[in-house]
C-alpha cells in the first residue's frame, strides 16, 4: 500500500543536504581558485572549503539545546491533544533520535525527534507538520495476515470523522482543506479494486484539486476501529495553524557563536 509519508523520509532529508554540501563544495572549490574579493573573512583571510563546510553544517550547542527543547515542547503537545500512546512527558532522555538542521540550512526543516512510538517532524514553515508511527509497517504487515473483513464492514465515515478530529486538535484548518483541495478516503485491499475484503487500514487525504489526484496537501493514515494512528502530515503551511518554532533566547553576542553569511563570517556587534 503506498503511504502519505515515506518512512525514510529522515533519510531523505539528510542525503538532500549531503547532496547540497556537495555542490556547495565544489563553488567553494571555485572560488578559492580566484582572487580574494567579497568573500573575505572579517580577518581579511579567505575562507578554505573546508570553513566554508564546516559553516554549513555545524549546530552550536547553545542552538541545539533551544532547537530541541522547543521541538520536544511542541512534541509533548502533540502526543497529548492526540491522546498518543506515549510516556508523558517525552525528555530528551527518553528519545531514540534527534535530529537538528544547521541553521544555515533551515529551509529544509527544524528538525525532528524519535520515541519507541513515533517521528515528530517541525519542517513546513517551521511548524509540527508531520507524524509517524516507528513500527508502521510491523503493524500493517500484521493486519494483512489477521484482520481481513468483508467490504460490507468498510466504514470510510468513521475514518473521516477520527481523522478531522485528529487534525483539528492540533490545529490545522480542516475547514480550509475541504474547501480548498478535492477529499479522498480509501481503504487498504490489498487484493485490488472488486476484493471482497479489505483490511480496516485507512487513508485519508486531500489533494490539489488542479493536480488529478495527486499533489498530496494533507492526510491521516489510521487504523479503524481501534483507533490507532499511523501518520498524519500537511504540506502547505497555510494549512498550519500553529506557530513556527523559532529560537529567542540564544545569545548572538557570545564570541563562540559565529554566523556565516553572505560569504562571510560575521559575530554579532
Amino acid at each position: 500500500m503506498t503511504t502519505a509519508i515515506d518512512l525514510n523520509h529522515q533519510k531523505i532529508m539528510r542525503l538532500s543536504i549531503c547532496l547540497f554540501l556537495a555542490m556547495t563544495l565544489c563553488v567553494c572549490a571555485q572560488n578559492n581558485s580566484s582572487p580574494v574579493s567579497r568573500t573575505n573573512w572579517i580577518n581579511g583571510t579567505s575562507p578554505t572549503s573546508k570553513q566554508r563546510l564546516q559553516s554549513l553544517t555545524s549546530v552550536p550547542p547553545e542552538y541545539r539545546k533551544e532547537a530541541l527543547g522547543l521541538i520536544i515542547q511542541e512534541a509533548n503537545d502533540i502526543a497529548q491533544k492526540l491522546n498518543l500512546p506515549e510516556e508523558l512527558p517525552i525528555t530528551e532522555s527518553n528519545l531514540v533520535e534527534a535530529y537538528i538542521t544547521p541553521p544555515r540550512m533551515v529551509k529544509i526543516g527544524f528538525g525532528n525527534i524519535t520515541t519507541s512510538n513515533y517521528v515528530y517532524y517541525v519542517t513546513v514553515g517551521d511548524k509540527f507538520s508531520s507524524l509517524v508511527r516507528t513500527d508502521s509497517n510491523r503493524v500493517r504487515d500484521e493486519l494483512k495476515q489477521k484482520h481481513s473483513l468483508p467490504v460490507s464492514q468498510m466504514d470510510t465515515n468513521a475514518a473521516y470523522q477520527l481523522a478531522t478530529q485528529w487534525l483539528a486538535a492540533v490545529s490545522i484548518d480542516v475547514n480550509a482543506l475541504n474547501r480548498d483541495c478535492n477529499l479522498t478516503i480509501r481503504a487498504w485491499t490489498p487484493e485490488g479494486e472488486g476484493s471482497k475484503n479489505f483490511i480496516p487500514l485507512y487513508r485519508v487525504y486531500w489533494t490539489e484539486k488542479s493536480g488529478g489526484g495527486r499533489g498530496g496537501v494533507a492526510g491521516v493514515e489510521l487504523i479503524e476501529p481501534t483507533k490507532i494512528l499511523q501518520q498524519l502530515y500537511v504540506k502547505k503551511s497555510e494549512y498550519i495553524l500553529r506557530p513556527s518554532l523559532q529560537i529567542t533566547n540564544l545569545d548572538l553576542t557570545s564570541p563562540t557563536n559565529s554566523w556565516f553569511r553572505g560569504g562571510m563570517l560575521i559575530r554579532p556587534q
